[in-house]
């Protein structure tokens, strides 16, 4: 029975997804939405089913269950508790509990209406993890063209390290899906003052906070420094959509349980809570690494920025794997590393001549890199948190892989006539 309701729950959701993605884009466009959504929907959600019929096996669930096993029990304790019209609390005393509130909520209100349902959850953050994929096409779309657009979609839609975490109960996708949706909002109010982009700026920006509350900051970063730049449609309408995000962000901080929740979580941003969270994280942890740094001073920040960074976008490194979960994620590691020069050259094109349209999401990228470089102090740590960053460069990537096929495309006619004046030649 939990799986027939999971099954019928999520394919009502997905058919009114696609007729919603049919109406927004014309034809050939959405003929190539919808395969890859559908595609990788399908790749998700049998990786899911898989997770769930292993759940059991302790073995299984220790490599691969992770956070899932706390988000369910503490979600389904809280649905649990409002059908009987009371309160649970106990859950909010613990670490997971005040950390990670907003995603326990999401469990609680699935399992409150349909039961206590995991595979269902499953298949939601699936569904979650794929409209992901169509945000990072509308990004690419407003950037660059629809060929950049497409290749990131289909980056973002089959990565495996993109797959994997929207398959369980990890949080990571619907983070990731709110950092897409606060960007693109962003990015589109720069272009025309629209009610309905600025209230989907403000509730992905604001979910954020219940979800991993730190990004919340780099959005903001992220979306004044567009504001900056040039409005497309003129200096008026440009303060129309200045007025109108800082007005909603005021409006969040002040009057509503999200500025309350800021408050209340900027003791997390102590250095010395941080250092002593970093160095915890790295001693217990068998990937962990730079277990002797300091980031309590400024300065200590500053000295381990250089190997956080470093492992935050390359670990875990091939000469280091040596458990199951390293062997398992080594495939994607080596493509990551083949796709560097694509990305390199995508980001100097940016910096270039679209600096401008990308400061938003260069901006973004720059802080949480930083952040997470100096803070994070485990290796696979670092490969969860970097798909929230690894998004933007596939569009990065994209346009870096168009360029260099174009250079190729360019010199080969230099070539075939370079051998026809040879053959000419007395």
């Amino acid at each position: 029975m939990e799986f027939a309701i999971a099954v019928l729950v999520a394919a009502g959701t997905n058919l009114c997804i696609l007729v919603f993605l049919q109406k927004r884009y014309e034809p050939s466009v959405y003929r190539i939405v919808a395969l890859t959504y559908l595609g990788t929907l399908t790749l998700r959600c049998l990786l899911a089913v898989f997770l769930w019929f292993q759940q059991d096996d302790m073995q299984f669930t220790a490599l691969f269950w992770g956070d899932s096993g706390t988000y369910d029990a503490f979600g389904a304790a809280v649905a649990e508790g409002w059908k009987q019209e009371g309160s649970v609390t106990l859950w909010s005393q613990t670490l997971e509990g005040r950390v990670n509130s907003g995603f326990i909520y999401v469990v609680a209100v699935v399992y409150y209406i349909f039961g206590h349902n995991t595979l269902l959850m499953q298949f939601l953050n699936c569904t979650i993890g794929a409209l992901t994929t169509i945000a990072i096409f509308e990004i690419g779309l407003l950037l660059y063209d629809s060929r950049v657009a497409t290749r990131a979609m289909l980056l973002s839609a089959f990565f495996p390290q993109m797959v994997f975490w929207s398959a369980a109960l990890y949080k990571d996708a619907a983070v990731m899906l709110c950092i897409a949706l606060a960007i693109l909002a962003a990015l589109q109010l720069r272009q025309r003052s629209g009610l309905v982009w600025l209230l989907i700026y403000v509730a992905a920006a604001g979910a954020l906070v219940w979800l991993r509350f730190y990004i919340f900051y780099a959005i903001m970063a992220a979306s004044f420094a567009g504001l900056l730049s040039s409005h497309r449609r003129g200096p008026l309408f440009g303060l129309m959509s200045q007025v109108a995000l800082v007005g909603s962000v005021i409006l969040l901080l002040l009057y509503t349980p999200t500025g309350r929740e800021i408050q209340n979580r900027a003791r997390f941003l102590d250095l010395q809570q941080l250092q002593n969270a970093r160095s915890d994280l790295a001693v217990r942890a068998n990937t962990g690494f730079a277990s002797d740094a300091d980031v309590s001073t400024p300065l200590g920040v500053l000295s381990t920025l250089p190997i956080g960074v470093m492992y935050l976008l390359f670990a875990p490194f091939p000469w280091t794997v040596g458990s199951v979960r390293q062997v398992l994620s080594l495939p994607d590691v080596l493509v990551w590393y083949a796709l560097m020069p694509a990305l390199i050259r995508g980001l100097r094109s940016a910096v270039r001549h679209r600096l401008s349209q990308t400061l938003p999401i260069l901006v973004f990228t720059t802080a949480l890199t930083l952040a997470y470089g100096a803070f994070l102090g485990n290796a696979g740590t670092a490969y969860r948190q970097r798909t929230q960053i690894m998004m933007f460069y596939f569009i990065f990537i994209a346009d870096g892989l168009k360029k260099r096929q174009s250079q190729e495309l360019d010199e080969v006619p230099a070539t075939e006539n370079a051998g026809a004046q040879l053959s000419l030649t007395p």
